[in-house]
């Protein structure tokens, strides 16, 4: 991996990771089912939501930055603007051991003053929460949130807190290189708990990019896919979640009882494995899962909490290629004529091209051939600005086309141009030509792809003369014309064809022929009458034969 895609990727990693301590293993802000019975039985149907419904607290407690109960309430987008709304948390389950701040709370009853809910408006409210310095590690309690309105149904939601937490932090494993497909690594993953309390177990969870793959399977890991991994940009990958029985004490790091082997498949090139540890599930599912069991072993102190997150990436690039091959078209038209070019780009393989842990997306450089200019182009083509994409447009003399990923083994990528001859332009039989060539779309060489070879093909259009002209000398190349979203309209009656390469082939020329002929036949229909004509009066002058 070059130091530019190190520095990228490393950004990358920092930026999923803190997203993901609350929505993947935190878990989802949770939901309230309404429960239509409060204030309303018709009228807007409310929910209460909060970003987690189990807090713990730290002891002694960190008076400058406390855990929150955080709530939000959304309107009914199917109903009208719920009326005189107030929310409140009922903390008389936790006051015997904590300490509630930064608002009153009479009758262990906290707050929020009465509003009016838009159906499409929001509120949304936190409680700064904090542990008494008496209590013991552990202790446990629920707070209840609730809502009144003069005309909404609002739902409940109860937030569990508890003094103590648990702080699992896994290691982050460095980035590969130099995988071989064909091989197997093994995934050196250890897990430290940072915080007071014990974890009862742990659930692990492993994600594995198409390249990879599981080398074995545990009887107590369960087995599937996902698509919710931001670093795979919606892409599905396989998965396996292991429900983890050992307890892990706070101060103590662990690492696992048989290390976890990946399969660097053949297709492998560009892979990641994403993997990150909460807390046990309070109900783990039943798995049908062959093999042994995977647990943790004591392996040494647990790290500072700052050394570790609960969810990373380990980076596997593979010493592997991906055989990029470009191929041209070629057309014959007049001057004035448009003609459709198809350039075609194919994965020969044995990698797969994804682009996961590089900044090297591939691309299409396509250089318009000379005396022509491109009247429609593909989508996904920008004008060449010598270092990127452009703004979109037509005329340009290159375009850039961005070549989508994932770009597996045997699939093929097409792109018409439809460009437009110039009317001065020469005509012959060697044609004009611009040529088509694979790379990066920032103009960078592609380094996965060991054979250049087939990296560049060509666009060619034989320019034919028109009946009755010679064509032009010579021309100035590229002549931008207005630009336009499709293909102009020609007045003449024409007749367009498709040769076998998929290109417009000659147009307008059958009309130019039958004029051409029409009028060679009147021209000899005429000489004959006014021949016809002079023997007539010829014979009248002359006066009978004798």
């Amino acid at each position: 991996m070059s130091p530019r895609t190190r520095r990228r990727w490393s950004a990358s990693l920092a930026a999923i990771t803190v997203p993901l301590l609350g929505a993947v293993l935190v878990g989802t802000p949770a939901h309230a089912a309404p429960t239509g019975t409060l204030d309303a039985q018709d009228g807007p149907v409310l929910s209460l939501t909060v970003v987690r419904d189990e807090i713990g607290l730290p002891q002694p407690a960190d008076r400058t930055d406390p855990p929150q109960i955080s709530w939000g309430l959304e309107g009914d987008p199917d109903g009208g603007t719920a009326e005189d709304v107030v929310v409140s948390i009922d903390v008389s389950g936790i006051s015997s051991f904590t300490d509630v701040g930064g608002m009153d709370c009479p009758d262990d009853v906290c707050s929020w003053p009465a509003k009016d809910i838009a159906p499409d408006g929001f509120a949304g409210g936190i409680l700064d929460v904090n542990a008494k310095p008496s209590a013991p590690l552990g202790t446990t309690g629920t707070a209840r949130l609730y809502a009144t309105s003069s005309n909404a149904s609002v739902g409940g939601i109860t937030v569990k807190v508890t003094v103590g937490a648990v702080g699992l932090i896994l290691n982050r494993i460095p980035g590969t290189d130099t995988a071989e497909p064909g091989t197997s690594l093994d995934a050196p993953i250890t897990i430290a708990n940072t915080g007071s309390l014990t974890a009862q177990g742990v659930d692990l969870r492993l994600a594995a990019t198409p390249g990879l793959g599981f080398a074995q399977r545990f009887s107590n890991c369960t087995y599937g896919t996902t698509d919710d991994i931001p670093a795979a940009s919606g892409q599905t990958l396989d998965q396996a979640v292991c429900h983890i029985s050992t307890a892990v004490e706070p101060g103590k790091r662990y690492r696992l009882s048989t290390p976890v082997g990946l399969d660097v498949k053949k297709t492998a090139l560009f892979e990641f494995l994403d993997y990150g540890v909460k807390p046990m599930a309070a109900t783990v599912p039943t798995t049908a899962s062959s093999g042994s069991v995977l647990a943790l072993v004591p392996d040494g102190s647990a790290p500072p909490a700052t050394s570790g997150t609960d969810h990373a990436l380990w980076a596997i690039n593979a010493a592997n290629t991906a055989d990029i091959a470009v191929t041209g078209d070629n057309a014959t038209a007049e001057p004035g004529d448009a003609v459709t070019l198809t350039a075609k780009v194919r994965n020969n393989g044995p990698a797969s091209f994804n682009l996961l842990t590089s900044d090297d997306q591939l691309g299409l450089l396509v250089d318009i051939p000379k005396d022509t200019t491109a009247v429609k182009v593909p989508e996904r083509c920008r004008p060449w600005t010598g270092g990127g994409m452009g703004e979109p447009g037509l005329g340009a003399p290159q375009y850039i086309c961005a070549i989508g990923s994932p770009f597996t083994v045997g699939q093929v990528a097409t792109l018409p141009f439809t460009v437009k001859i110039d009317k001065d332009a020469p005509t012959g039989t060697t044609g004009t030509t611009g040529e088509v060539r694979a790379m990066s779309v920032n103009g960078g060489e592609l380094a996965y792809d060991s054979n250049k070879a087939n990296n560049t093909a060509r666009f060619t259009v034989h320019v034919k003369g028109a009946a009755g002209t010679g064509g032009s000398a010579g021309s100035g190349g590229n002549q931008p014309q207005p630009q336009t979203t499709g293909l102009p309209q020609d007045t003449t009656d024409t007749t367009d064809t498709t040769d076998t390469t998929g290109a417009l082939a000659k147009t307008g020329s059958s009309g130019t022929l039958a004029f051409a002929c029409a009028s060679v036949a009147a021209l000899i229909a005429g000489a004959l009458l006014m021949a016809t004509v002079r023997r007539r009066r010829a014979r009248a002058t002359a006066g009978p034969l004798t």
